[in-house]
Parts: structure tokens; C-alpha cells; sequence
């Protein structure tokens, strides 16, 4: 796989897990992985991301194989894309009432946060 599309499929993972508040390791253990590290090299663009990974990444994420994979954007990166220009970013949270829900919502938010301040996201 050449390594542009690695890089693009890396940066891809990234920003669905991060935006969606799951560790590696969450990931890792999600899709069977012995340790985090064997999906920390897909993000990292150093291992070629599986089919079958893709496609249980994918439906964790609700979104298409190709979102994760392609160069080319889906139609809801494209509205994504107009909103980053725009400086906004929507985000779903959802809340049971409990403190703790509230406090690891908080916390997801400020990652995304820095995310966008580094012009990561």
C-alpha cells in the first residue's frame, strides 16, 4: 500500500476514534487485537489496515468502509470540511444524568478541543 494512503487511512482512524472518545486500547480489544499496539501501527501508517477491520471500524463509527479508507471525501466529510472552514465542529454527546457520563463527556470535549486548536481536526 503506498505510503500516502497509509498516512490518509491513519489520520482517518485517528480522527473517528478521537471524535468518538475511545482509547487505542478500547479499539484494540474491540476488534480482538492481542494489545493496543497492533492497532496503534494502522494508526501510525505503519501496518496496512485489514478489510475485516475496516469493515468492524467502520460500523462502530456509523459511517461508510470508505470514509475510513478513500483520499476522495464522503458526502458528510464535505459538509464537515465547509463547517472546519467555517470554524465549527458538531459533536453528539449523550447523557444519562450520572456525573460520571458528564465528566468523561467533558473530557472528550477538551481533547477535541485541542484537536481544533492544533488544526488537527
Amino acid at each position: 500500500m503506498e505510503t500516502a494512503l497509509k498516512s490518509h487511512i491513519a489520520e482517518n482512524l485517528r480522527k473517528h476514534r478521537v471524535l468518538r472518545g475511545y482509547t487505542q486500547e478500547y479499539i484494540a480489544e474491540y476488534l480482538g487485537k492481542k494489545d493496543y499496539t497492533a492497532y496503534s501501527r494502522y494508526e501510525q501508517g505503519r501496518s496496512n489496515l485489514k478489510m475485516e477491520d475496516a469493515i468492524r471500524l467502520a460500523d462502530l463509527y456509523e459511517v461508510d468502509v470508505q470514509e475510513l479508507i478513500s483520499k476522495i471525501p464522503s458526502v458528510n466529510q464535505a459538509q464537515e470540511s465547509q463547517k472546519k472552514q467555517s470554524g465549527l465542529v458538531s459533536i453528539l454527546i449523550d447523557l444519562d444524568g450520572s456525573s460520571n457520563k458528564l465528566e468523561s463527556n467533558i473530557q472528550r470535549l477538551k481533547k477535541i478541543n485541542d484537536l481544533i486548536a492544533r488544526h488537527e481536526l
